[in-house]
C-alpha cells in the first residue's frame, strides 16, 4: 500500500503542476471581488492547489513506511517525467537529444537507488 500512496502522490503532483502551467498561461483574473466569480474565473489554479494538497497527504502516508531516501527521488523523478511528457505532448514543447539523455539518466538513477537499497 505505501507504494500505491507514492504513485498517487507523484501522479497528483504532476497533475497539479500541469494545471498551474495552464492557468499561468491564461493568467489569474483578480479583477472581480465576487467569490463565485473569482472561483469560476480561476478554477484551474484553485484545482491545482487542491490537487497539491492531496499530493501532500498521499506523500505523507507513503513516508510512514518508505524511507525518504527512496520516496523523495521517486517522487521528484516521476513527477518530473509526467510534467515533461505533458510539456511535449500537451503543449508541443520541443525536447533535445541531450534532454532525453538526461531523462534516461534520471531513470537509471532511480533503478540504482532501488537496486542498491539496503
Amino acid at each position: 500500500m505505501p507504494f500505491l500512496y507514492l504513485l498517487l502522490a507523484f501522479t497528483l503532483n504532476g497533475a497539479a503542476n500541469v494545471l498551474l502551467k495552464i492557468s499561468a498561461n491564461r493568467g489569474l483574473d483578480l479583477s472581480v471581488w465576487s467569490p463565485f466569480t473569482l472561483i469560476s474565473k480561476n478554477y484551474l489554479f484553485l484545482l491545482g492547489l487542491v490537487i497539491f494538497a492531496a499530493n501532500v497527504i498521499f506523500y505523507f502516508l507513503a513516508l510512514r513506511s518508505i524511507p525518504i531516501s527512496i520516496a523523495y527521488p521517486v517522487m521528484v523523478v516521476m513527477s518530473f517525467l509526467i510534467i515533461n511528457a505533458y510539456a511535449v505532448w500537451g503543449l508541443g514543447e520541443v525536447i533535445t537529444a541531450g534532454q532525453i539523455a538526461g531523462y534516461l539518466l534520471l531513470v537509471l538513477g532511480l533503478v540504482m537507488i532501488f537496486y542498491f537499497k539496503i
